[in-house]
């Protein structure tokens, strides 16, 4: 079996040893001219260098192989960032892809912990966390995941309020004041609607609309109006 010595990128190395008398050192399995001064690895590069080392007594033996694998230092673990959630909704723990994963609240020192947070989401802002794993050599650099908690929007305002029709007129779509208004038939539940409903007027009676607005990732309580249509009166006797 051919040993193999293993170093991360850019650690640093020891000359190589082997057992036996009047070593010579040899970078090919055959020809060029052995060293007696054991070679130090390079650890500069990423890759697999083979080395060879001879005995001498008497006459010089055949030649051991020794492999020195270089392998990548430890990379920071792959997260999504940012997180975005809205003031006091529930939130879930943070993840990120990686082998032994450790969670830190700053980007350098401290102790880092394998069970990864859930966000607070009580109060607006901006809160970073950082994230480590630990692979062959080692743990690697903190990835950071920001995580931005945002206040609820108002709801928009208005603008037509409750609004009279006879019966048949012709409606105009109904507006509001806000941003990236939603439309909805229902005070809850339901896909909004980019679009601002146009009553309809061919039934006598209310019927209620529902607008929200939306800010960041956060959509606002639904604001009502109420739309009536009358009755036609009777002609004159």
């Amino acid at each position: 079996m051919t040993p193999t010595v293993t170093y991360c990128l850019n650690a640093a190395a020891n000359p190589l040893t082997a057992s036996g008398t009047n070593l010579l050192w040899y970078t090919s399995a055959t020809g060029g001219t052995g060293s007696s001064t054991a070679p130090t690895p390079s650890t500069s590069t990423v890759g697999t260098t083979l080395y060879y080392v001879s005995q001498t007594i008497g006459c010089e033996g055949p030649r051991a192989t020794i492999t020195v694998d270089v392998v990548a230092s430890t990379p920071a673990p792959v997260v999504n960032s940012p997180v975005n959630y809205c003031q006091n909704a529930p939130a879930t723990p943070l993840t990120a892809t990686g082998t032994n994963l450790l969670w830190y609240t700053s980007a350098t020192g401290g102790v880092g912990s394998v069970t990864p947070p859930t966000p607070s989401t009580a109060a607006t802002g901006t809160v970073t966390y950082h994230v480590s794993q630990t692979l062959s050599c080692g743990e690697g650099p903190r990835a950071a995941i920001t995580v931005n908690v945002f206040a609820i929007p108002a709801p928009p305002q208005v603008t037509t309020g409750n609004i009279t029709y006879c019966r048949n007129a012709v409606a105009t779509a109904l507006t509001a004041t806000g941003s990236t208004l939603l439309w909805y038939t229902t005070a809850s539940g339901g896909t909004g609607s980019a679009t601002a409903p146009i009553p309809s007027t061919s039934t006598v009676g209310d019927t209620d609309y529902y607008v929200s607005q939306a800010e960041n990732v956060c959509e606002s309580p639904r604001a009502q109006t109420r739309v009536t249509c009358n009755p036609l009166p009777a002609a004159p006797v």
